[in-house]
């Protein structure tokens, strides 16, 4: 049998007497290879192939009408073995046509796209660091087709509970709020995945609900699609095709599967906008509105989007970046609006991008907006010229082929000011972003003050980290700079190829009169740190608790090569919960500073927990070494852990 067996629970199938089947032969294949007859138990209509050309995949295809009908692919399957197989859709029709037509060299196996998505209880998922399974199995539906799409493939996952092999279901359609109360009525135990812009269901080429695609973790090649199985009565017996299973089975025993391809049944998922965008009047304006800024000359981006030609040329590399979730670099798992500073695009805008790069990024007809709107050059002080500026004095920084590692470095320069200044910002610019990995300012007004620096653990006056977008402070807040304080620069500095040199700088923008409330920046963190070698997801934990009515308006989490994920919470004195921000994939080379758009207030006695993982297994891309433990320290490849607050009790 090709799929499964028929079980006979007494009875004849009577039911499918006298049933019209009839097998149509192709260019290119011997019809004799094919046949058809009425299985003896159940009186089912069976197809088989026999004898065939083991090198060859094999398409079979159906219609209810030869002459005018559309002939559907229903399932592929290989020439190495005898297959026999039951068409489920015949129980609904009179008659059905097949034919079929062989595919000879086989097709090789296409690599697919890696993806990470967020699933319904906030967590990061992604195909390329699941490399400890052998197989993933995708199953897409929606929350109207989650019971019946689990109830048919909860056999499955529970046979192969406890082998490597990962179970991921992917709703396209629904809204991610809705999806825990779904998954929960169901009774699903593996997560549901939200793909918002219906990137990942496009990119598969998936249409209907419980279509199936397993995908190896290896290889990160597809090895069937189709449906999860195919169970029906037929009138006493019942009819057991169990697709997925055999998949898996054969792959995990390093076998060829034998059948890659059968045709899903279930109801057609809701697509949203179909249709190639518009470059001129669509895609332009939105490359310009959202990437531009940094996408040009003499910016951060990896290449500047100044002509159609020039973006058309990293369609490819667009896409990946769109898939796996990596542009625009905005982490916080919160829907639009949450936070002030939120930069990252729609789904129907990811979505818009992803149909034309698909459709082969097109011109069209009309002007190219990029090239005809040149985008300003950056300057050294995107808010204006400040006050005044604080410079270190010039740092020399070795070639990595000297010393791989420095050391932090601290510069202590004095405040400009004679007298108590309130400051509506403090930017950082860094005078060698080749080798500023971060700085962190702290003031104070003795020594004793700069001996409590503590590598930023209690807070920071101000600072630059990859990523971060440095603005003024919150309205009606403001930092006081003490008269007579050092400024204290905490630099950290990556060696490159060449030796180089360095001197940052802190720009001081000034208040004309004290704010409503003076703004601190505070940590919870935790030096408790040991991760084993190997540990995909090790924990960490910290807090933090106000005496006082605070009001939060930033958060930050900061974190090294390892950092996974991390999320903050207020914990209430009522005992309730409030989700403040939830990172569910950690990037170390873009760490913001989340702002939100209305400041939360709590009452005196809340604490601020904020919980993490740290991934020290060989499918980090970023890790510096699977093979260590690693604690607490100040270099990239020592961790910290480390949830920043800009804050004012009342």
């Amino acid at each position: 049998m090709f799929s499964g067996s028929v079980t006979k629970f007494g009875g004849a199938c009577s039911r499918w007497l006298g049933l019209g089947v009839a097998l149509v032969a192709a260019l290119g294949v011997q019809a004799e290879k094919f046949s058809t007859d009425l299985d003896p138990i159940c009186r089912l209509p069976r197809l088989s192939l026999k004898e065939a050309d083991p090198e060859s995949l094999y398409e079979l295809l159906a219609t209810d009408d030869p002459e005018n009908g559309l002939w559907e692919p229903v399932l592929h399957v290989t020439g190495a073995h005898d297959h026999s197989w039951y068409d489920p859709q015949v129980r609904a029709q009179q008659r059905r046509f097949y034919r079929t037509q062989r595919m000879h060299p086989r097709p090789p196996a296409l690599p697919i796209w890696n993806f990470r998505l967020t699933d319904h209880a906030g967590k990061a998922h992604e195909l390329l660091r699941e490399g400890d399974l052998r197989a993933v199995v995708l199953v897409f539906t929606d929350n109207a087709n989650l019971p019946a799409v689990w109830n048919e493939l909860r056999p499955v996952q529970e046979k192969f509970a406890g082998k490597p092999v990962g179970f991921w279901l992917i709703n396209p359609v629904d809204a991610r709020p809705s999806l825990g109360a779904a998954v929960a009525s169901a009774g699903v135990p593996v997560p549901v995945l939200h793909d918002a812009a219906q990137a990942v269901m496009s990119t598969f080429g998936i249409r209907r609900a419980g279509e199936t695609v397993v995908v190896t973790s290896e290889l990160m090649e597809e090895i069937y699609r189709g449906a999860v199985a195919s169970r029906f009565q037929a009138g006493d017996g019942q009819v057991k095709q169990e697709f997925v299973e055999e998949a898996l089975s054969a792959y995990l025993a390093n076998q060829p599967v034998r059948m890659p391809m059968t045709r899903a049944a279930g109801a057609e998922l809701a697509m949203a906008a179909t249709g190639v965008p518009d470059y001129a009047s669509e895609v332009a304006p939105l490359l310009q509105r959202s990437c531009v800024n940094c996408h040009r000359p003499g910016d951060i981006g990896s290449f500047a989007m100044t002509n159609h030609a020039a973006v058309a040329r990293q369609a490819a590399s667009i896409k990946a970046n769109l898939l796996e979730g990596l542009m625009p670099p905005w982490h916080a798992d919160a829907p639009k609006g949450v936070f002030t500073n939120d930069f990252s695009l729609q789904p129907a805008e990811v979505a818009r991008l992803l149909r034309w790069v698909d459709a082969g990024a097109p011109k069209g007809a009309q002007g190219d907006p990029l090239a005809d709107v040149v985008p300003p050059t950056p300057v050294d002080w995107p808010m204006g010229t400040p006050d005044r500026i604080v410079r270190i004095t010039r740092q020399n920084i070795p070639a990595k082929s000297s010393q791989a590692e420095i050391p932090y470095k601290y510069a202590v320069v004095a405040s400009p000011f004679t007298t108590n200044v309130w400051l509506r910002a403090a930017v950082v610019r860094p005078g060698n972003r080749q080798v500023v990995h971060h700085a962190l300012i702290f003031t104070g007004t003795s020594f004793a003050d700069v001996l409590q620096v503590q590598a930023g653990l209690g807070g920071f006056f101000a600072g630059y980290v990859p990523g971060m977008e440095q603005r003024e402070y919150p309205a009606g807040t403001g930092k006081l700079l003490k008269r007579g304080s050092f400024i204290v620069f905490q630099m950290h500095y990556t060696p490159v190829e060449t030796a180089q040199t360095d001197a940052t700088e802190i720009g001081l923008y000034l208040m004309p009169q004290a704010p409503q409330r003076e703004l601190v920046t505070g940590a919870a963190f935790t030096t408790d740190l040991s991760i084993p070698p190997g540990a995909a997801d090790s924990p960490a934990a910290a807090e933090m608790a106000f005496a006082r009515p605070v009001t939060i308006y930033e958060l930050s989490p900061h974190m090294h090569y390892r950092g996974k994920r991390v999320r903050f919470e207020a914990l209430l004195p009522d005992g309730s919960t409030d989700t403040l921000l939830n990172v569910p994939a950690y990037d170390f080379a873009w760490q913001a500073m989340y702002r939100f758009t209305e400041p939360r207030t709590y009452p005196a006695g809340t604490r601020i927990r904020v919980t993490g993982a740290f991934d020290n297994s060989v499918w980090n891309p970023f890790n510096p070494n699977p093979a260590a433990t690693v604690g607490f320290g100040e270099q990239t490849d020592d961790e910290m852990f480390i949830g920043y607050l800009n804050y004012s009790e009342h």
